[in-house]
């Protein structure tokens, strides 16, 4: 079994530029055409921090799909691209569906070996992987959002207070006391 496992990794390292563009493909697609068009043709990072970002995180996510053992740089991963797909305002099943083409694309690319190498087990193996991959992102997405809906609770919260502030006439950016001092008269 590990024999095979091992096999299975082997072929997927082989292929694993192949797979990364492929799957990067995948995910610049699910978004609008022109944006799609802009982070595929654009290759300066500089340029397009998030399509060099993108990229590299896939990268880094099959690489660490392929260890015994899934390290941090694995949640760092994951982490980079959903908080950009959340902040875009994706809903969640978009925002993770792009760690699901992962899948599709391995299968697209060495299913045909796969099946003749016989590693059909190793491939269940790996789809658990991806499936446990999707969880780590919903999480990460979920705190996203949560993080960006607090945000703007902070934000209303401190417009309604400069509204009263201004409608009662009074000027409470030195003391955020609701009891302002009254000012003093020049006799």
């Amino acid at each position: 079994m590990a024999d095979t496992a091992q096999q299975f990794t082997k072929l997927l390292e082989k292929n694993r530029k192949k797979i990364v563009k492929a799957w990067f493909q995948g995910v610049v697609d699910s978004y609008p055409p022109k944006t799609s068009e802009f982070l595929s043709s654009q290759k300066d990072q500089f340029a397009n921090p998030i399509g060099a970002n993108l990229a590299r995180d896939l990268d880094n996510i099959l690489g660490e799909l392929l260890r015994e053992e899934s390290t941090e740089a694995l949640f760092t991963a994951v982490d980079g691209i959903v908080r950009v797909r959340a902040v875009q305002d994706f809903p969640p099943a978009a925002a993770v569906k792009c760690f699901l083409m992962l899948k599709k694309v391995v299968r697209q690319n060495i299913g045909t070996q796969i099946r003749d190498q016989n590693l059909i087990n190793e491939l269940a193996v790996f789809d658990d992987k991806v499936d446990q991959l999707m969880l780590v992102a919903f999480e990460a997405y979920m705190k996203c959002r949560e993080t960006i809906w607090e945000l703007k609770a902070k934000e209303a919260q401190h417009r309604t207070r400069n509204l009263l502030r201004r409608k009662a006439g009074v000027d409470w950016t030195v003391s955020d006391s609701p009891d302002p001092q009254p000012e003093e008269t020049g006799r």
